[in-house]
């Protein structure tokens, strides 16, 4: 399908325009793209992560566009779709920085991969750990 298919913002123009906040052209249509931001939090502490496209997807199991559809349309499995993510068990590999915005520093942090946690694996892992100990 031709539309926008750039990782920018779009503005609504009419029923079937949208324009590209970046390139300033107007187009029929466009794909919906993922920005979630979620706290993680585990026996150490919390931190706000943002988890983009790929990363989104991966915990809300559905596609951005799949998302949109439901948000147009089915606003109760859309808000069942996003509650299902609290307290959901994932490992996560996260790059964290130093961001400083108008004199003040803070860390922001980014999901850069996402997967399910495999008890089985994870129990044969611990295992072999404390088996090395001993």
């Amino acid at each position: 399908s031709s539309g926008i298919n750039a990782e920018y913002g779009v503005i609504q123009e009419s029923d079937t325009e949208f324009r590209c906040e970046k390139c300033d052209k107007v187009h029929p249509n466009f794909k919906y793209r993922l920005m979630l931001t979620v706290k993680l939090a585990d026996f150490t502490g919390a931190e706000w992560v943002t988890c983009f496209q790929d990363s989104a997807e991966k915990m809300l199991g559905i596609s951005a566009d799949e998302l949109g559809a439901l948000k147009e349309n089915d606003q109760m499995a859309f808000e069942t779709t996003l509650n299902k993510l609290n307290f959901a068990t994932h490992t996560f590999k996260i790059r964290a920085r130093l961001d400083t915005y108008m004199d003040e520093t803070r860390m922001k942090c980014t999901a850069l991969s996402v997967e399910k946690v495999d008890f089985a694996a994870e129990g044969r892992r611990l295992l072999a750990e404390i088996r090395a100990l001993s």
